[in-house]
């Protein structure tokens, strides 16, 4: 396998080195054992600064290394926000029309607060006042966080859309918001268990 400089300094850290080796014509694609190029390692080290630097070398975006994860998808699941911000605004930028998996979400909610809504009719008798429910990114609420298990409510109107958005501030996150959620939930542990 040929020598990794460009990974190597990106593994590192070393800036300067990064940028005598880009100005020297280096491979900016040259990759790992793993498949990972220099912009999917300084992706899962969090270092905003070289991505930044590889992008405007002219690194690809969509390249994946065997684990079939995007420099974006990297610094994502590293939960590294403001790299993995970075990195989708520059998949944005350059229309990369990603095949990503679909991510199902759900919200719980207490049963009483879904039953304000002035056309709700369950489909499942039983569930007392402090019940909980799940309502899924296409507004259907079911009693298990399965989406189509056990269904309390299928009546997806525009009214009940606007109920649930504006009276339940219902959204699904997009995954940086979620990312970020769990980061910020973290350092709060970690400031806890530190006071």
């Amino acid at each position: 396998m040929p020598e990794l400089k460009l990974i190597e300094a990106v593994e590192n850290g070393e800036i300067d080195r990064i940028k005598s080796l880009l100005n020297e014509g280096v491979d900016i694609e040259q990759k790992d054992d793993y498949g990972w190029t220099a912009l999917n390692w300084a992706a899962g080290k969090g270092n905003t600064s070289i991505v930044e630097i590889l992008l405007s070398a002219g690194a690809n975006i969509s390249n994946v290394g065997r684990d079939k994860r995007t420099a974006y998808q990297i610094a994502l699941a590293a939960a590294h926000i403001e790299t993995a911000s970075a990195l989708q605004k520059a998949e944005q930028k350059a229309f990369v029309d990603m095949e990503m998996a679909v991510r199902l979400y759900c919200r719980a909610y207490l049963i009483t607060e879904l039953r304000q809504f002035s056309d709700w009719h369950e489909l499942l008798s039983g569930l007392t006042e402090d019940a909980i429910v799940f309502m899924h990114q296409d507004f259907s609420v079911t009693r298990s966080m399965f989406h189509g298990k056990d269904v309390v409510f299928n009546n997806i109107s525009s009214s009940w859309k606007t109920f649930c958005k504006n009276q339940l501030a219902f959204a699904v996150p997009s995954d940086l918001e979620l990312a970020a959620s769990f980061a910020a939930s973290k350092s709060a542990e970690t400031h806890q268990s530190l006071v």
